[in-house]
C-alpha cells in the first residue's frame, strides 16, 4: 500500500489541517504559512505521540515554536511571528489531534492529555492578569508580544487558575471553557461573559 493510502496516516494529515484552520491564526501570516506550518508539525508529530515524559514533550514542543519564530512571517509585514502566536497554533493542532481526536490512540492521548498546553489569547490573557496582575513581571498585552519566556510563565498561571479556582480539569478544558465565556457567550444569548471570581461554572 502507497504510504499516503494508508489510513491511519491520512487521518494525521487530515486532523492537522483541521486543526490548523481552527485555530484562526493563519489569517495572521503570509500566504502559504499553512503549508509550511503542516509540514512541520506533520514531521515532528509521531514524536510528540511517542514522547515518554512531559519533559520529552516539552522539547519537541518548543523546537517547533522555536523554528515558527524564525521561520513563519506575519501578513503584509517583515515582522515574524512571535513565539505565543506559533505557540498557540501548535497547541490548538495538538487539541485538535489529542484530545478531541484521540490521537494516536485513546491509551496514548490518554497519557498526553496532561502535557498540553492552553491556547491562550490575548481575552485570556487579560483574565489571568486581572486575577494575578503580580505573578509575571512583565505581563504582555497582546499573544503577539509574548516570548517564549512570558509563554513559559503563562502557562504556569493557567495551571495555578486551575488549582485554585477550578479544579479537576485541564488546560485545554480551560481555553475550550474561557475561549467560549469571553468570545462566543454573547453571540449565542448565554449570560455568562461577566466572570465571577471563584466558581467560573456557576452562572
Amino acid at each position: 500500500m502507497n504510504k499516503r493510502d494508508d489510513p491511519t496516516e491520512a487521518k494525521v494529515r487530515s486532523v492537522i489541517d483541521m486543526g490548523l484552520n481552527f485555530s484562526a491564526m493563519l489569517r495572521l501570516y503570509t500566504p502559504g504559512s499553512k503549508k509550511e506550518l503542516y509540514q512541520r508539525i506533520f514531521s515532528e508529530i509521531k514524536q510528540l505521540f511517542q514522547a515518554k515524559s512531559k519533559e520529552q514533550f516539552t522539547i519537541i514542543h518548543s523546537r517547533i515554536c522555536d523554528w515558527g519564530v524564525a521561520k513563519i512571517r506575519l501578513r503584509n509585514s517583515q515582522t515574524f511571528a512571535s513565539y505565543g502566536q506559533i505557540a498557540k497554533t501548535l497547541d490548538v493542532v495538538l487539541k485538535v489531534a489529542i484530545y478531541y481526536c484521540h490521537l494516536p490512540d485513546c491509551k496514548k492521548s490518554s497519557e498526553i492529555l496532561s502535557w498540553l498546553n492552553a491556547a491562550v489569547d490575548t481575552k485570556m490573557m487579560n483574565m489571568l492578569r486581572r486575577d494575578y496582575p503580580s505573578a509575571i513581571e512583565w505581563w504582555p498585552v497582546r499573544v503577539q508580544q509574548v516570548n517564549r519566556e512570558s509563554y513559559e510563565a503563562i502557562q504556569e498561571l493557567v495551571r495555578r487558575y486551575i488549582t485554585e479556582k477550578h479544579p479537576g480539569i485541564l488546560p485545554v478544558q480551560f481555553d475550550d471553557i474561557y475561549w467560549w465565556k469571553l468570545n462566543k457567550a454573547k453571540v449565542y444569548g448565554e449570560n455568562s461573559n461577566r466572570l465571577p471570581a471563584a466558581s467560573p461554572l456557576k452562572d
